[in-house]
């Protein structure tokens, strides 16, 4: 069944503009015209948008998007170019995570050398460089994310909510960045896991520290997906990327 410019739009939560600017860079082309003129799209047409949509959060460029989209729909992978383009943009990705984790480290050695030339300083600090300096690996993130619950006070962090989340423990996970918050998608189709989604959606929308920022769930046929937004939506996908990494 083919699709109109508008309906297509809305399957793929864009705009028509957008479309067009993507048939203007040759990253999508309609199926043909109606007589009248007008556009309309082949089915798959929302596949192909919403992998336009997932390079561009993934910071690739258009002329980058141009070349994993034609490999991807001609299903071959060998050409070099589209590899050094993929492995570049892991390489940017890796220097930006880097300059965190050093930042980081930074971080933790000044709060370090600030308590041993302090005269005095309190318990509440020594706690936090225990967190801050911990292992920065698996007991870092276990850590970090019992000091996020103790100094938010989020629900997410509470008992019940991890003996939800550990139901999830060995689920596939992508969380990535929007505006105004985080999307956290569980590749499943599982009815448990979606009730498991909900269950933590219920509890973060009682959670006084994110009022009027109730998360969002939604199922498609990629999965589960939950949109959380407001200051303290990165606690969300803390959590989660850590319940991924074993923490």
């Amino acid at each position: 069944m083919s699709l109109t410019i508008g309906q297509l739009a809305q399957a793929a939560g864009v705009r028509a503009s957008a479309l067009r600017y993507y048939e203007d860079q040759g990253l999508l082309t309609p199926a043909g015209r109606t007589d009248a003129g007008y556009r309309f799209y082949a089915p798959d047409a929302v596949q192909t948008l919403r992998f336009i949509q997932r390079a561009q959060q993934l910071g690739f460029s258009l002329n980058d998007i141009r070349a994993l989209l034609s490999g991807w729909q001609n299903g071959d992978l060998s050409n070099q170019a589209l590899t050094e383009t993929a492995e570049n943009r892991y390489m940017a990705l890796e220097q930006q995570v880097t300059e965190l984790l050093v930042q980081q480290h930074e971080l933790a050695l000044f709060l370090t050398d600030l308590h041993e030339s302090a005269p005095s300083s309190s318990d509440v600090f020594a706690q936090l460089l225990e967190r801050v300096c911990a292992n920065p690996r698996n007991e870092h993130a276990s850590s970090m994310l019992h000091w996020l619950g103790e100094r938010t006070g989020c629900s997410l962090t509470s008992e019940q909510a991890m003996e939800v989340l550990e139901g999830l423990r060995g689920q596939h996970f992508h969380v990535w960045r929007e505006e105004g918050g985080y999307k956290i998608l569980v590749v499943s189709q599982e009815a448990e896991v979606g009730e498991a989604l909900q269950t933590l959606a219920g509890l973060e929308a009682s959670c006084a520290v994110h009022p009027h920022q109730n998360p969002v769930l939604d199922h498609n046929e990629e999965g589960f997906l939950l949109e959380a937004k407001g200051e303290e939506a990165f606690i969300f996908a803390r959590i989660f990327l850590a319940l991924e990494n074993g923490a």
